[in-house]
């Protein structure tokens, strides 16, 4: 996914990524981050972009854990978000992969974006936020791209169709086309 983001232009530094932190220690991560950015006046970033990979043994799907398995709130991280001064009125894309512990899961990636209907029905979004997760299978199977691939069939969905049609397809087209990757009938 990083290397994705690169591939965008998003500006990515070493100690943009950490893990293993408690749910406070993130939210202390993201305002000193977002805080940075707003007073550096020098600041020209044209949109934003946050990836959570969390899980626990019994997870729930596009909810973010901390390293002890504590629930955090989506509404939280919004508002951190929302209080970004620098990103008002510019897209803001949270990507949530969640993982289970588990022996088995679903037998094909469910994206809360179908749960709530938020792609088919278009609802608007005035805050220029974005959240966009999955629940994966963890299973091995046919990848999109390549074989013998180990990881989510919802990161691997979201890199092949944006580094292959983001050119020519709106954001919400590309997550329709990366949500159509997941159903259990796909040919690659």
């Amino acid at each position: 996914m990083s290397q994705l983001l690169k591939y965008m232009g998003y500006d990515l530094k070493a100690d943009d990524q950490v893990e293993n932190l408690t749910k406070e220690e993130i939210k202390k991560f993201l305002k000193t981050k977002l805080m940075e950015i707003d007073n550096d006046t020098s600041s020209q970033y044209d949109s934003l972009a946050i990836l959570f990979l969390s899980g626990e043994i019994k997870c729930e799907a596009a909810k973010i854990y901390d390293k002890e398995g504590v629930f955090i709130p989506r509404k939280e991280i919004l508002d951190i978000v929302k209080e970004c001064k620098h990103f008002k009125g510019k897209p803001k894309v949270i990507f949530v992969q969640t993982y289970s512990f588990q022996d088995k899961t679903e037998p094909f990636d469910q994206t809360d974006s179908t749960a709530n209907d938020i792609i088919t029905k278009g609802v608007p979004n005035t805050d220029d936020i974005f959240m966009v997760s999955s629940y994966p299978r963890i299973e091995q199977g046919p990848w999109i791209i390549g074989e013998n691939m180990i990881g989510s069939y919802f990161i691997q969905a979201l890199v092949h169709v944006f580094k292959n049609f983001a050119y020519k397809k709106s954001f919400m087209e590309l997550l329709k086309e990366a949500n159509s990757c997941l159903g259990p009938n796909f040919d690659s």
